[in-house]
């Protein structure tokens, strides 16, 4: 991504894939066309116009809503820090971006897991952590298996935050077990136990990290904090900066760097 928002938030990787049928109407296709090529190409801000366009052009096309809110959460978090109160253009765009999901719900129903969680994603970035928890909660619930680590990564990074750290261990190792590639669940897991003083179990939690024909790689990537920075939560990082300094951690990276050579 790692894009800012949710990386750990999932953003950047959320782009819901345009479909022709529900954008055949003209001028409106035309539209939905150039906002997809733009936002392929990183133009965030003129896919975020072209996206609004969309909206005005056909105002009952939930596509259009879904992915206004996910280019306006793009560029909202190029204005903020994740766990600063948004402010000015920021906040303004967050708060349109629930508003566009609320518009896109209206029309189709009941989210999928895309829009819940991107839903989630908006709502932390204002600081609701306890809705976006219910929003990640509700996604992790309906995501197909190729997705669901993401929203349930985010949950257990809320309820982090939230301090539920139980609920928060429970959901990580839920997400690692279903998901045993997903290094990043490996290291929040690691973050948890340290959090509640398990340095054992940090220690442990940090193996599935570099564990792997590729853990060298893995484990060089998440020898330092700025891996997980814009994107968890603030007590998340905090306690993850902590994990980093404890000796065995640091042995377990070096000799992992060492492999790599």
């Amino acid at each position: 991504m790692e894009r800012r928002v949710l990386l750990a938030w999932g953003v950047g990787g959320l782009f819901p894939a345009i479909s022709a049928a529900s954008a055949s109407r003209q001028p409106v296709r035309s539209i939905v066309d150039e906002a997809s090529l733009s936002f392929q190409r990183g133009e965030y801000g003129i896919s975020e116009q072209q996206w609004r366009a969309a909206t005005e052009a056909s105002p009952d096309l939930a596509l259009a809503w879904a992915n206004l809110a996910v280019v306006l959460l793009i560029n909202a978090s190029q204005e903020m820090t994740l766990g600063e109160p948004p402010v000015g253009r920021a906040k303004a765009r967050c708060e349109e971006a629930v508003s566009a999901l609320d518009r896109a719900e209206a029309i189709e129903g009941a989210g999928d897991a895309l829009s819940l969680n991107t839903r989630g994603n908006a709502l932390a970035l204002l600081l609701r952590w306890e809705e976006a928890q219910k929003e990640y909660a509700r996604a992790a619930d309906v995501a197909r298996r190729d997705f669901e680590s993401i929203p349930r990564s985010n949950l257990a990074l809320v309820q982090f935050q939230l301090g539920a750290l139980a609920d928060a261990e429970r959901t990580a190792n839920k997400l690692v077990r279903r998901d045993p590639g997903f290094r990043d669940g490996f290291a929040l897991l690691a973050a948890l136990r340290l959090e509640q003083d398990d340095v054992a179990g940090a220690v442990r939690a940090f193996d599935g990290v570099c564990a792997g024909s590729d853990g060298g790689m893995w484990c060089n990537r998440y020898s330092t904090e700025e891996v997980v920075m814009g994107r968890w939560t603030p007590r998340a990082v905090d306690s993850y900066r902590k994990l980093l300094k404890l000796d065995a951690i640091k042995r377990e990276i070096r000799n992992a760097q060492a492999l790599t050579r």
